[in-house]
């Protein structure tokens, strides 16, 4: 990992809403840039990376595009779902549901025929598009069967990740949360 890819994933931070958010933007938007500005020479990781970082600073029209192009770039299926996964946060946060739901279909789709192990991955990021998209009984299926394959992953972030999903899409449909 590259000096600049590694700053910028330390200055993307998830909140308990699950939203990613720039914890120093002025530092992240100058490093973002950087990277960007060698575009045409950048590897797929980086320029998908960039992106991110675009969408934790709220730049979504230009994250769109960035990761538009890892998807192209993408020399794995693990690259493209990755990079799908982000464009569709790149819809999903400034309100785009319609444009993020086939993106996200398509992720989910890959990883399950070339990559399951990013299934769960896929499907979190899903299930909270769904809450977005005022879905939360499809929601809490989607979200149960993501806790299910963390559960047996056993790692404890990702457990508590999909619990704080869960939980709001639970709280969404007036259920008890967990």
């Amino acid at each position: 990992m590259s000096a600049e890819r590694h700053q910028i994933a330390e200055l993307v931070a998830t909140g308990k809403d699950g939203r990613m958010y720039a914890t120093e933007p002025d530092k992240l938007r100058r490093l973002v840039h950087f990277e960007l500005a060698r575009e045409p020479r950048l590897p797929q990781p980086e320029l998908r990376l960039a992106g991110v970082g675009l969408v934790a600073l709220g730049d979504y029209a230009a994250a769109q595009r960035v990761l538009a192009a890892a998807v192209e770039r993408a020399e794995t299926p693990n690259q493209e779902v990755a990079a799908l996964v982000n464009l569709g946060d790149a819809h999903r946060y400034p309100g785009a549901l319609d444009a993020a739901e086939p993106v996200y279909r398509r992720a989910i789709e890959l990883a399950r025929t070339r990559c399951p192990e990013l299934v769960h991955f896929t499907l979190q990021h899903y299930g909270k598009h769904l809450i977005d998209a005022r879905r939360p009984h499809l929601a809490v299926d989607v979200l149960t069967e993501v806790l299910q394959i963390r559960e047996r992953l056993g790692d404890s972030a990702l457990i508590a990740s999909t619990q704080d999903a869960l939980s709001l899409a639970r709280a969404a449909v007036g259920q008890r949360t967990i």
